[in-house]
């Protein structure tokens, strides 16, 4: 049966609008795409902690293990911050240096993971917020699920950035953003080892206006083989990265 990523849109927005709406609409998530679990994540960039964290599926249970003890012991989540885009565990890190993690042999195997996909979903100059999607010891990641979370990515992005802004307050406006009675401007830079920013940017009256405009830009370069492998970047005049949405085929 085809997936309705429709309706995991407006579960994922619900999501951003009242916390409660998490698990609900990260379980509709992972099983719309037949696989084990997800995970939401915040960091403190200043303290380095979890600020913010939400797992479903096989890890719920390991919440307050991950935040105690295996956080700090994660070496995929720096990867996720770094590298813009989805990305997969297994083609990070190689198998020598999952075999030596503490984090992986004793939190990841023994949830019942085998292999994750994960993006950075936002960054403020406080916190980065990560998403993952969990495969089960013995399955594989389908071969639609790429193309529903380049559909989902917009939405996951609104959705977190909006969830952080109602848990720790919107962050501190400064001499260098300039809100105008239309909206607020935000850039579009297109990246992929090489990076082409955007210097002039356009002022969209809301947040999720922005990121539709920054996906239709998007599918757009999708036309063109050359843009392959590339992601558009939407920030705001801080430099905050809002949306992180691959060009792909």
């Amino acid at each position: 049966m085809p997936v309705d990523v429709s309706r995991l849109i407006a579960k994922v927005h619900d999501a951003g609008l009242t916390p409660e709406a998490w698990p609900e609409a990260l379980k509709a998530l992972t099983d719309a795409l037949g696989i084990a679990g997800a995970a939401c994540i915040a960091f403190n960039k200043a303290t380095g902690c979890v600020d913010w964290v939400r797992l479903s599926g096989l890890s719920a249970a390991f919440e307050s293990k991950y935040i105690n003890h295996y956080a700090p012991l994660d070496p995929f989540s720096p990867v996720l911050k770094v590298e813009p885009g989805w990305r997969k565990l297994s083609d990070c890190l190689p198998a020598s240096v999952l075999a030596r993690s503490e984090w992986y042999n004793d939190f990841v195997l023994a949830c019942g993971v085998r292999d994750i996909v994960g993006t950075r979903l936002v960054e403020t100059p406080s916190r980065f917020a990560i998403f993952g999607l969990h495969q089960q010891i013995g399955r594989r990641f389908g071969d639609e699920t790429a193309s529903i979370l380049d559909q989902l990515t917009p939405a996951l992005n609104s959705a977190t950035l909006r969830h952080l802004e109602n848990l720790f307050g919107a962050e501190p406006d400064d001499n260098h953003t300039k809100i105008t009675t239309e909206g607020a401007r935000y850039y579009l830079h297109v990246t992929k080892g090489e990076r082409y920013p955007d210097e002039i940017g356009q002022v969209f009256s809301t947040l999720e206006e922005a990121i539709a405009h920054a996906s239709a830009v998007a599918t757009e370069l999708a036309q063109d083989k050359g843009w392959d492998g590339f992601v558009v970047s939407l920030t705001d005049e801080r430099g905050r990265v809002l949306a992180n949405i691959p060009v792909s085929f």
